[in-house]
């Protein structure tokens, strides 16, 4: 690269850098000063995302439409570990009542190297005397000095509620954290599959998407997927991932409709090759059939188990190994056969408050 194209660049990235910092400070004041003002009673949502996850942007976005759904009365203020700061949670706890309510954010934040998790820690012990609800989690701490440490905080609780994502999360939780409140339920994003105003089901539907991490959990190389997508000759293969390029400030201003824009794209495929969870329920959103690879974690081979056959029929179907992802996928093509899934999961899991 030039050195021109180097200087440039390093400027570009400063100042993408000091945007991003003016953003964060603004939205921080903005936060701060509604905790201060509100007379209304408030759900205080803590660890909210906002990195560039469609999966984590998209459960940010099913949270909010439910908790305007289940408690209409209520002011939501989000509050980003990226606000982490002793004055606001030093300000909450000073106006922080009865009626008010507690929850930490979804995802995958119950595992060691996860910048989250020292901020739900203090989220947990600065509220020790409060119900506190941690949303659908996969638990996955391995390290034995980083169990203790969170164990001793989390059972030391004198009201908190986890709720586990998958059955190997729930047995993980049952063994660290026996004084907690368990329930086990699936991801949020999949209250979507079903619901008619996320479903594109007009276009014409065309060849293969491999949506695959780049990143510490995934399994397979990308010499072995390149590989694949080379044995499906001339049928169309494109490859993406749900983790994308965009600033804080569009996710404020414009999350649903970026989650909108690939929901839309899932929808122009006959079949979807993934080992993202929610590309998975992205998918089902999208009425397209998945073919489910593992990760390099239980994430994907548990969280398939929530989607039971008689329900789902040939939409998800997990593969154990590349080769037989090939085949399955080339069935699926053949197969080339429309579904429409039902609202399975909002009417049996999410269809009231918890």
């Amino acid at each position: 690269m030039c050195i021109f194209c180097k200087v440039f660049n390093r400027l570009k990235w400063e100042a993408e850098r000091e945007a991003e910092m003016l953003f964060v400070k603004k939205m921080k004041k903005k936060v701060d000063d509604v905790i201060r003002n509100s007379t209304s009673p408030r759900l205080f949502f803590f660890s909210t995302p906002i990195h560039s996850n469609l999966g984590d942007q998209a459960q940010l976005m099913c949270w909010l439409r439910l908790f305007k759904e289940w408690y209409p009365q209520y002011e939501i203020i989000c509050i980003p570990a990226r606000y982490r700061s002793f004055s606001t949670l030093r300000d909450i706890r000073n106006i922080i009542n009865s009626e008010d309510k507690i929850f930490i954010h979804s995802g995958y934040l119950i595992y060691d190297p996860h910048p989250e998790l020292p901020f739900i820690i203090d989220v947990v012990r600065a509220f020790y005397d409060f119900p506190i609800t941690i949303l659908p989690q996969t638990v996955n701490l391995m390290g034995e000095w980083y169990q203790q440490i969170v164990a001793r905080q989390f059972n030391a609780h004198q009201n908190l509620t986890l709720i586990c994502r998958d059955e190997v999360s729930y047995e993980n939780a049952e063994s660290l954290f026996p004084n907690l409140k368990l329930k086990l339920m699936p991801d949020v994003v999949t209250s979507l599959i079903g619901d008619k105003d996320f479903q594109y089901n007009n276009t014409e539907r065309n060849g293969i998407m491999l949506c695959v991490r780049n990143d510490g959990e995934k399994l397979y190389t990308d010499s072995q997927i390149n590989d694949l997508k080379k044995r499906f000759g001339g049928i169309r293969v494109s490859q993406s991932d749900t983790t994308i390029k965009a600033s804080i400030w569009q996710w404020e201003r414009k999350r649903e409709s970026m989650i909108r824009k690939i929901l839309r794209e899932f929808s122009q495929y006959q079949v979807i090759i993934t080992d993202r969870y929610h590309g998975t329920i992205f998918s089902q959103i999208a009425n397209t059939p998945v073919i489910v690879l593992s990760s390099a974690d239980h994430k994907l081979s548990s969280g398939v188990k929530w989607f039971p056959q008689a329900v789902f029929g040939n939409m998800i179907q997990y593969a154990t190994n590349l080769d037989m992802a090939y085949s399955l996928a080339v069935e699926q093509i053949n197969r080339s056969t429309e579904c429409v899934n039902l609202d399975y999961f909002k009417e049996n899991y999410y269809s009231h408050a918890f």
